[in-house]
């Protein structure tokens, strides 16, 4: 395995992600819309982890994506012009005793004599306005949603959810009780950013050893404290999103999102995996707060999210 390559994708990564940052966006907000989360536009399938901050800040109307292959089986072609969006996957390499393992000849190999090591790799995909020569069959804007009522069910759907008590003027989660601690709902300006202050602590919670076992610091401004927020941070964003209020908890504030920028490229100086990392960390623990258990989220327990070519 080429470390150098390996590299070389993680600061083609972290260099789109502070792009984002001077550019006033802040992607753990996800600016979702009325159409949902980015997806593939062939497998309708949204986009996860590290892709999904990637792709979901989008000036289309429509955060619908294809691969350079699927524009060309669908009998279209690029706009001259078009810049591709970056997205990353994991490509899986085996080796045995004799060396490189073909995968389709695993099942002949002994499991112990295996070696799998997780290789990361990048291609890019083009949201539906560079294509041009497909009739695409469009979404319709969803109005119908209860965010309220949606918001209530993911909290009392949550496995081996901590207590929450109500009242206080300062949400926190206690790691030693595993119980959090939330204001009243006429303590906040909106709904939404109630909700959004549960989902915040709720994954702060799976944490907790009964849950994902996710060591938590406390020192605030340091890199471990830095890591553990942003975990809970867009992990709340994306439960935001599966209740239907993302777009109203969006707060791009410039002073937010310059400090932020400080401290990422402090961090990314010295750990250039550290939100590849992060992004993995807060798709878990969002997937555990949806009870969402397929084979997907445990897989490989790579920094993130498997997402094949085409996908």
């Amino acid at each position: 395995m080429k470390t150098t390559e390996r590299k070389d994708v993680y600061g083609i990564i972290n260099d789109a992600m502070l792009a984002k940052l001077q550019q006033g966006i802040m992607p753990w907000k996800q600016s979702w819309n009325s159409f949902g989360p980015a997806r593939n536009y062939v497998s309708q399938k949204p986009y996860r982890g590290i892709n999904a901050m990637l792709l979901n800040h989008t000036s289309s109307e429509y955060p619908l994506f294809l691969t350079f292959s699927q524009v060309k089986d669908l009998g279209g072609t690029i706009k001259k012009g078009s810049k591709g969006n970056l997205v990353v996957f994991w490509k899986k390499l085996y080796y045995g005793r004799n060396g490189k393992i073909d995968p389709r000849n695993l099942s002949v190999n002994k499991p112990e004599d295996v070696t799998t090591i997780p290789l990361l790799r990048y291609y890019y995909v083009f949201n539906i306005d560079c294509v041009e020569g497909i009739d695409f069959k469009l979404p319709v804007k969803n109005l119908s949603l209860n965010p309220l009522e949606n918001c209530e069910q993911l909290i009392t759907a949550m496995p081996n959810a901590p207590t929450i008590e109500y009242g206080g003027d300062e949400p926190h989660y206690d790691w030693m009780r595993d119980k959090i601690q939330i204001p009243f709902l006429s303590n906040f300006t909106s709904e939404e950013e109630y909700y959004s202050t549960i989902f915040h602590e709720l994954a702060h919670s799976t944490a907790h050893v009964s849950r994902l076992n996710r060591t938590i610091k406390s020192r605030p401004g340091s890199k471990d404290y830095a890591f553990e927020e942003l975990i809970a941070e867009t992990a709340s964003c994306l439960l935001c999103n599966s209740a239907g209020i993302a777009d109203k908890i969006i707060d791009n504030s410039a002073s937010y999102i310059q400090g932020w920028l400080k401290t990422l490229s402090n961090i990314l100086a010295d750990d250039e995996r550290f939100l590849v990392k992060a992004f993995a960390q807060a798709q878990r623990a969002a997937d555990f707060i949806l009870n969402l258990h397929d084979d997907e989220q445990d897989e490989a327990k790579s920094d993130l999210q498997l997402e094949p070519k085409g996908a």
